[in-house]
């Protein structure tokens, strides 16, 4: 079960296995309306004594009675709208049992329940190792989780799989660890598996948040002066709250794109990134209806202009896998993209190519050459993926150095955009460039530093 799982399920699972006589809450009206909708079928709450797992364990996603409504209401993300099913005061007496007993509480918001799962224990089973690498978050902190982590990634195929949701869960652990300090427990992570411990750290900080204190506590969770000091700590914690705004709002778009609207001017377009990434691939495989089998570029296309920069920078990872990774329809896709942005969709593709090629730069250079008319954007998106992954990393020099010689200058200034978001200073940009690039080809690094 994939306990940070957002949209409520409550679709015809029957009912509970449990019966809820040993609860507090067993003998009121709302609990019987749980019951008889067949909710505990799908959903783990205690105060029902229900263990549902076909959708998320309602104790640890704390959703308020708002909204428990909308969701039983309107449906979405394989759940059925009830509106018609049920009359309107079971849907209230089940959104007002729900939130009250297992809605948020005052300041209790982190969820994560650790346990004595370890991940030695769990052979094949994915949910074991996003529960056991929690554990570890909390109980020996975050690096040494992630660090296991990523030496797994390579040797296990169940956790390669499940990288992100795993480091989201370790973002759990290091959040209780820390007693709820996104600061404390940003410091001490590391963007392995997609930056998912970083997503993981502001979804579980919104977790449980009432719908009308939300904008606020996502203002506040990036403004400590020590994430704020580092510009790419600031963008990850920042980009982190828009996947985390995605799974509070169960992956209502227009409303979290509303919410990144509401953060410091500064921040909004980076929250959007987090948004469109969440909508594009779910953290816990839900399917957002904010995707279109027949136009691939979908949303981008139908958004505000100020919100459009990181729906395209992503939109090949909903193209690729539609298109069965076959690059050059992906290419096509990406011409058919609106004027002005066609670019930024091939650098995106770019990014794409880099995963593929685990950062690999003979990789990258070989497949973005398939991109055709897009070669210039893919191999400028695949040096900022490397480099983005790890600021050290010299596969970044060695793409750079062995493009086509028309491409070398824009490549390097590819290395510069990055590391001028981690680097403040332009002596420190300068240094960070220096293990990249000597003579022109620094000076085009550290062009890209101040882009």
């Amino acid at each position: 079960m994939l306990a940070a799982s957002v949209a409520l399920v409550v679709s015809a699972c029957g009912a509970g296995k449990k019966e809820a006589a040993g609860s507090s809450a067993a003998g009121s009206a709302g609990a019987k309306a749980f019951k008889d909708a067949g909710c505990g079928g799908c959903h783990a709450l205690a105060a029902a004594a229900t263990s549902g797992t076909v959708g998320p364990n309602l104790d640890q996603l704390k959703p308020d009675a708002a909204r428990v409504e909308r969701q039983v209401r309107n449906g979405g993300n394989g759940m059925p709208s009830f509106s018609t099913k049920l009359s309107d005061e079971k849907i209230r007496l089940i959104a007002s049992f729900v939130g009250t007993w297992a809605g948020p509480a005052g300041v209790k918001r982190i969820t994560f329940h650790p346990n004595d799962q370890k991940i030695e224990q769990c052979g094949t089973d994915p949910s074991c190792f996003i529960q056991a690498f929690g554990n570890l978050g909390y109980d020996e902190g975050p690096k040494v989780a992630l660090d296991r982590l990523q030496q797994m990634e390579t040797t296990n195929a169940v956790v390669r799989g499940n990288c992100h949701p795993i480091a989201h869960m370790i973002g759990a652990g290091a959040l209780l660890r820390y007693k709820g300090s996104v600061a404390k427990a940003f410091a001490a992570g590391n963007p392995t598996c997609g930056a998912g411990y970083y997503h993981g750290l502001l979804q579980w900080k919104l977790a449980g948040v009432k719908s009308n204190q939300v904008a606020a506590v996502a203002r506040s969770a990036c403004d400590d002066p020590s994430i704020k000091a580092n510009g790419f700590n600031h963008y990850q914690c920042v980009h982190g709250l828009g996947h985390g705004l995605m799974l509070y709002t169960a992956y209502d778009l227009p409303r979290a794109l509303r919410l990144c609207h509401q953060l410091h001017p500064d921040d909004q377009t980076s929250c959007t990134g987090g948004v469109f990434m969440e909508n594009l691939s779910s953290s816990f495989g839900l399917r957002s209806k904010w995707l279109s089998d027949k136009n691939l570029i979908y949303p981008c296309n139908i958004v505000s202009e100020n919100d459009k920069l990181y729906c395209y920078l992503l939109v090949s990872s909903r193209i690729l896998p539609a298109v069965k990774w076959n690059w050059r329809k992906a290419a096509d896709w990406c011409r058919r993209s609106e004027p002005g942005w066609v670019d930024t969709c091939f650098q995106s593709y770019g990014r794409d190519v880099s995963g593929v090629a685990r950062q690999g730069a003979d990789g990258i250079r070989r497949i973005c050459r398939l991109a055709g008319s897009g070669e210039k954007e893919c191999i400028f998106g695949g040096v900022r993926d490397i480099v983005n992954n790890n600021l050290k990393d010299l596969a970044a020099r060695r793409l750079c150095e062995t493009v086509r010689r028309k491409f070398r200058s824009y490549c390097f200034e590819g290395i510069g955009t990055i590391l001028g978001a981690a680097y403040q200073t332009p002596a420190e940009r300068r240094a960070a460039c220096a293990p990249f690039a000597r003579g022109a080809d620094l000076a085009d690094c550290v062009r890209g530093t101040g882009a």
